[in-house]
Order: structure tokens, then C-alpha cells, then sequence
């Protein structure tokens, strides 16, 4: 059983706001034990009964299969939490281009077009195919730099296709999601 409000204190180690006072938007209740849902091959066996929006608040090193180096790379791209990682610009942009990409039909794209992405493209690659992008290094996306190339490759990360299906930002993203429609009291 697990604490039903926080301590009196300065601030709340749950939800981050200053006190002193009593949290109650914290209060953990266990599962019934009619629930099966279950993580354990997402994160560490330290985190398995978590709830899902403290875990993604856990570094991205929590998830399985991550450690300190992964750790390393992504705090050079600013990605500090699961949640950033499953929330990341570039990881959505990759994941849409690689959807879409699937659609592409190699030159016929109609006179006087007006679909771009430029606004996710270094200028370099703003007349490129979407093929042709999922194949280019991730600095491909406007903001990383060869330094963000240099970051992702320790994590096996040398293409956009290879973000695009990275599963430990598929797993983040996922988490993320789940976790805004999690009921901290388990009611419906």
C-alpha cells in the first residue's frame, strides 16, 4: 500500500508545487487485483508497479535496455524525461515521414504542388523525396546538428527511418499518452 497523502512540506515530491500543505493529487491507491495490465518489458523491474505518469517523469535510462551512455546521448539533445523522448519534435516528425512516405509515388508529384516541410527540413533538404529524407542522417531535421549525429549513432540511430522506428521513442510516446488518461484513483 502505498502513501495516501503527502507530508506537510516545502514542496509536493509528487506533483511539484510549493507548500506547505497536504497533497492529495498524489494519493496512490493499489490496483485491484483483478487488473493484468502491465509494462514489465518497458521499464527496469525497479519501476514495473509505478504509475505510469511518474514513470514518464523517470529518465529515459529506466526504460529497458537503456543505460548511462543512452543517458549521455540524449541529455545532448535536451531530452531529459521519457516524456520528452516520447514527445520529441523529431521523433513525431521522423515517425510522420516514414508514415507517409509509404504513399509517395517516386516523380509525380502534381504541377504547382503546394505541400511542403520545411518548417522540420534544413534547407538542404526541403526538395527532397520523403524516401530520400528517411534515408539522410537525422541532422537532416532542422535544429540537429552533426553533433546530434554523432549523439544518435551511440544509440544506433544513423538515419531518419531509424528514429522514425526507434522503439524506445515508440515506448516513451506510448507511455505518454497512456499516462494522461491514467485515473489516480482508478475510477472510470
Amino acid at each position: 500500500m502505498h502513501h495516501i497523502v503527502c507530508k506537510l512540506a516545502a514542496m509536493c515530491r509528487h506533483c511539484r508545487r510549493a507548500g506547505p500543505f497536504l497533497c492529495r493529487a498524489s494519493a496512490e491507491v493499489s490496483a485491484p487485483i483483478t487488473y493484468a495490465l502491465n509494462i514489465n518489458n518497458c521499464v527496469d523491474k525497479l519501476h514495473e508497479g509505478r504509475a505510469l505518469r511518474d514513470i514518464v517523469q523517470l529518465s529515459p535510462a529506466a526504460l529497458q535496455g537503456l543505460g548511462p551512455k543512452s543517458e549521455e546521448a540524449l541529455t545532448a539533445l535536451n531530452i531529459k524525461t521519457i516524456a520528452e523522448l516520447g514527445t520529441s519534435k523529431y521523433f513525431k516528425a521522423a515517425k510522420a515521414i516514414a508514415v507517409l512516405a509509404g504513399t509517395e509515388e517516386p516523380g509525380k508529384r502534381p504541377a504547382g504542388a503546394r505541400s511542403n516541410i520545411n518548417g522540420i527540413l534544413d534547407k538542404a533538404w526541403e526538395t527532397a523525396s520523403l524516401q530520400e529524407i528517411l534515408a539522410a542522417s537525422p541532422s537532416a531535421l532542422q535544429g540537429l546538428a552533426a553533433k546530434a549525429d554523432e549523439a544518435l549513432s551511440q544509440l544506433g540511430i544513423k538515419t531518419i527511418a531509424d528514429l522514425a522506428n526507434w522503439k524506445y521513442a515508440a515506448w516513451s510516446e506510448s507511455l505518454a499518452v497512456l499516462a494522461e488518461y491514467e485515473s489516480v484513483d482508478f475510477s472510470s
